[in-house]
């Protein structure tokens, strides 16, 4: 991608696919995503996007790609780390930052909107 969308109504959202969690060989299929950019300059996993979903509860999540770090444009969540029993809660402008392989479980209250960025690791 050469170029910048600086507006997320100027993205065009696909459905995410993503593999299921606990590295079963399947895939999970949940909310949208407009990816901006995928690889860094090096060839690593540098993804930029925007993400999208209505009020719901998702399915099982392990950040499979990589370390996730986001920003809650609008709406807002519960997330339930379950390796820990820590529960998180995200309104819009909060900032938030997991590890790849963080087991999850996200409760979306309203209308959710996010911008996040995966990388993972060296080549």
């Amino acid at each position: 991608m050469t170029h910048v969308i600086a507006n997320s109504s100027e993205a065009e959202f696909v459905r995410f696919d993503y593999p299921e969690a606990g590295r079963t060989g399947r895939t999970s299929t949940f909310g949208e995503i407009a990816v901006l950019r995928d690889t860094s300059y090096n060839g690593t996993l540098f993804v930029t996007a925007f993400w999208r979903v209505g009020a719901a509860t998702s399915p099982l999540y392990d950040f499979p790609l990589g370390d996730e770090s986001g920003y809650v444009i609008h709406g807002s969540a519960t997330v339930e780390l379950l390796d820990s029993g820590q529960v998180v809660q995200l309104k819009a402008g909060d900032l938030y930052s997991f590890r790849k392989g963080t087991l999850s479980r996200w409760t979306f209250h309203e209308p959710f909107q996010k911008f996040v960025v995966v990388a993972d690791g060296a080549p």
